[in-house]
């Protein structure tokens, strides 16, 4: 009896680490990375509530002062400052970012009437307010060998488009923390600069991400 236990324990201990040792080694850190909580105490949620709405009150004094703002010379004279949802946590979270292994080269329209060449990426999964929702996610083939290959470009529309965010969508731009893995925050939705400025040239999100969710979250319409 006792030799049946030891064999049977050794077997399931090969079993263990025969199983351990043919895991994908970039599978197991996509899964570790998924499990890793984003705020490990409510200090460390306040602090990026603070520091989320720093960010906003000094892009607010860029677009009143810089010389690259987008604001219209005559609109600088009544700005207070760009309109934004609260911030709201349920809108910051890590998913996983699927890859495609042939990744197909499309055309973005600009709201100026020109196209845009830009790679189709890949795309997220993810559920807000109950409902499950997938944005894809594209890099733009002039940006090929500079600085910003490192960024992926989410545009979106939204059911908040058209009554409390502007009607043409906003933009993420996100990176991979590691490869497959994404850490997404709805509280950075930025508006494109055609909003402040017509002559600015932007991409107009495809309509594979017009989702029908509100994502009440990042910036809103903007109001003088």
């Amino acid at each position: 009896m006792k030799t049946t236990i030891v064999q049977t324990f050794s077997l399931l201990l090969i079993i263990l680490i025969i199983s351990g040792c043919g895991e994908d080694p970039q599978e197991q850190a996509i899964r570790e990375k998924l499990d890793q909580p984003i705020f490990s105490t409510l200090a460390e949620e306040r602090e990026y509530v603070d520091s989320l709405n720093g960010v906003r009150y000094y892009k607010d004094e860029w677009m009143l002062e810089s010389n690259d703002s987008p604001l219209k010379d005559e609109v600088r004279e009544d700005f207070t400052g760009l309109n934004y949802f609260p911030v709201d946590m349920n809108y910051v979270f890590r998913t996983r970012l699927h890859t495609f292994e042939d990744p197909e080269i499309i055309t973005i329209g600009t709201t100026t009437g020109d196209n845009r060449e830009a790679i189709r990426y890949g795309y997220i999964d993810f559920t807000i307010n109950n409902e499950e929702t997938r944005l894809y996610a594209y890099k733009f083939t002039a940006h090929r060998g500079t600085e910003l290959e490192k960024y992926i470009f989410i545009p979106f529309k939204d059911a908040t488009s058209g009554s409390q965010t502007y009607s043409g969508g906003r933009y993420m731009d996100i990176q991979e923390e590691i490869p497959g893995v994404v850490l997404i925050d709805f509280n950075d939705a930025y508006n494109p600069y055609c909003v402040y400025n017509e002559i600015y040239s932007c991409p107009i999100p495809p309509r594979e991400n017009h989702v029908d969710v509100a994502i009440e979250a990042g910036e809103k319409k903007f109001n003088l």
